[in-house]
């Protein structure tokens, strides 16, 4: 067996989107990931534009603003069973966006990605 013919580590293998991560997000990714993907069970899907996660439907829209050193996601919730809190949480009934669902959360660092991962639970039980 050569060198050539030896798999791949699966450590070495590529997460889900690496292209669309920017650098400066890639370890936050990685935790929230983790939250849209519990057990396993819900697929990521990088698209041209966004990460889509989804179970039978999507759950979960996936943004990046490397600019402002956030994640975007919209969720599958209705907003009005969630206390909108400003700098955190959207509606987005009514605006255009890309991707799918109408609550949208902001993710700026491990504090705010642990107050919405309980969202984000939401969102995977309604799926």
């Amino acid at each position: 067996m050569t060198a050539d013919s030896v798999p791949a580590s699966p450590s070495a293998a590529p997460q889900a989107g690496d292209g669309l991560v920017p650098e400066c997000l890639r370890g936050l990714y990685a935790e929230l990931e983790e939250a849209l993907t519990p057990w396993g069970e819900a697929e990521v899907a990088p698209l041209r534009h966004y990460i889509a996660c989804r179970r039978m439907v999507n759950i979960a829209s996936v943004l990046f603003r490397p600019k402002h050193e956030m994640i975007l996601f919209y969720l599958r919730l209705d907003p009005d069973t969630v206390e909108l809190e400003e700098g955190f949480t959207r509606d987005m009934r009514g605006i255009g966006q890309l991707g799918t669902g109408d609550l949208e959360v902001r993710v700026s660092s491990a504090a705010t990605l642990e107050k919405a991962v309980p969202l984000v639970k939401r969102a995977y039980e309604a799926a």
